[in-house]
């Protein structure tokens, strides 16, 4: 049996340096550092709740254009797939971090154990050599999970059940997504 670090160096070996420079990895990559200033530098008093949503929103609809891009350009590659997920979850948990405040606990602290769960079972569909394609599920349980973020924003002003009620429900959705892939991990052994 291989070493975690053996499994680390011969999965790297296959990424190509070139790969970095392609377009879909260099969008994957500026949201990565942008989304880094924008947290590092700016705090939520720093913008409108309007502006707020929109940058919110742009960040979740940036976490497909990447995929769309690849495809789309037959660019498809070792690292993108990789360096993708990576990025979409560190910006999302980077996200979450920054809104923190605005949260109920039981949605911060949900979201963020339904992500390192994810995380764990991403290391080991990764390190077993599988693979695992994102399910219409898992693209609409983000998709909630997003909005649940705006209707947040929008609700620390404004006291709405609704909008509380939309993210438990989102949450239980997430979650949901997150054991049909457990499911597909186990099924495929």
């Amino acid at each position: 049996m291989d070493t975690l670090l053996q499994v680390m160096i011969r999965k790297v070996s296959l990424l190509k340096l070139k790969d970095l420079f392609l377009i879909p990895n260099l969008i994957t990559i500026s949201r990565l550092i942008a989304s880094l200033y924008l947290f590092l530098y700016f705090s939520l008093s720093d913008f409108t709740t309007s502006m707020l949503v929109f940058l919110i929103a742009m960040i979740g609809i940036s976490d497909s254009i990447d995929g769309i891009v690849a495809r789309r350009l037959n660019q498809v590659s070792k690292l993108g797939t990789i360096l993708d997920p990576v990025c979409d979850r560190t910006v999302f948990i980077l996200l979450l971090f920054w809104l923190f405040e605005i949260f109920p606990n039981w949605f911060f602290y949900g979201v963020i154990i339904r992500e390192i769960l994810i995380l764990l079972g991403s290391i080991y569909v990764l390190f077993n050599t599988k693979t695992l394609s994102v399910s219409k599920y898992g693209k609409f349980g983000t998709v909630l999970i997003f909005f649940s973020i705006c209707f947040f924003v929008i609700n620390y002003t404004n006291e709405s059940v609704l909008f509380v009620y939309f993210g438990l429900t989102s949450l239980i959705f997430y979650y949901f997504v997150a054991l049909e892939y457990f499911y597909r991990i186990i099924k495929d052994e």
